[in-house]
């Protein structure tokens, strides 16, 4: 069972460095080389950034590839303070690396111990070019290659869902809080639910969708009614 993440757009202040070469290496850097010629004012304008957050990715772009640090310890998100990589031991670790994903539009597909440095670039930006199309069949011929009978665990956006192929043998997971009475899906704990849940499928080692469904994890739990064929809900009661 592999489970998927998104990435996130802010950066950890704790470097770990790492020499895992990310398997789509070569597109990033032909990505950040078209991304290198482009001004901080048009950049500013497409990605939709103040004017010194604009400064700050094209420094990023600049200097690409004089760090290179673990993707999994280097992404500070919500879903990564949930995933807690930095109070993990190396053998959690090495299990991550090897049972996690996380989607990205520079690098395509990324292992959690992946050396990667700085950037900004949204899997649904179009500063260069349509990422979608440009990812789409490579992320879908990695995964047939090694892990074509694999069940996958989608805890990605639906920024980033939308890159995997429609074939892929997948249930996502999403997460509700009962609020007067209804059930509301509220971004900021839906991001670190889904950092906190893909840590524990692979701590736990779940291996199918029934043990996922007895899990009651952070007050939330498998909610039958709510649930679909490919969607699983879980639920956290007032």
């Amino acid at each position: 069972m592999i489970t998927l993440l998104s990435p996130a757009k802010t950066f950890s202040k704790i470097k770990v460095e790492s020499a895992q070469v990310p398997y789509f290496q070569n597109e990033a850097l032909s990505l950040i080389e078209s991304l290198q010629k482009i001004d901080g004012s048009y950049l500013m304008k497409s990605m939709k950034l103040s004017k010194n957050l604009a400064l700050d990715v094209k420094n990023y772009y600049q200097s690409f590839g004089d760090q290179k640090l673990s993707a999994i310890h280097t992404y500070d998100g919500q879903a990564f303070k949930g995933l807690n990589a930095h109070q993990a031991d190396l053998n959690l670790l090495n299990l991550m690396n090897s049972r996690l994903y996380i989607l990205s539009g520079l690098y395509g597909i990324l292992k959690p111990l992946d050396g990667i440095s700085y950037y900004r670039l949204e899997m649904r930006d179009q500063t260069i070019k349509n990422l979608y199309t440009f990812w789409k069949k490579r992320i879908a011929h990695y995964l047939d290659e090694f892990h074509k009978d694999e069940l996958f665990i989608n805890l990605a956006s639906s920024e980033y869902s939308k890159v995997l192929p429609k074939n892929l043998n997948m249930i996502s997971i999403d997460f509700m809080q009962q609020q007067n009475g209804k059930y509301k899906s509220i971004s900021m704990f839906v991001k670190k639910m889904r950092g906190t849940m893909a840590r524990y499928l692979i701590e736990h080692q779940i291996k199918d969708i029934e043990m996922i469904k007895d899990i009651v994890i952070e007050g939330y739990r498998y909610d039958s009614n709510l649930s679909k064929n490919q969607l699983l809900i879980f639920v956290k009661e007032e």
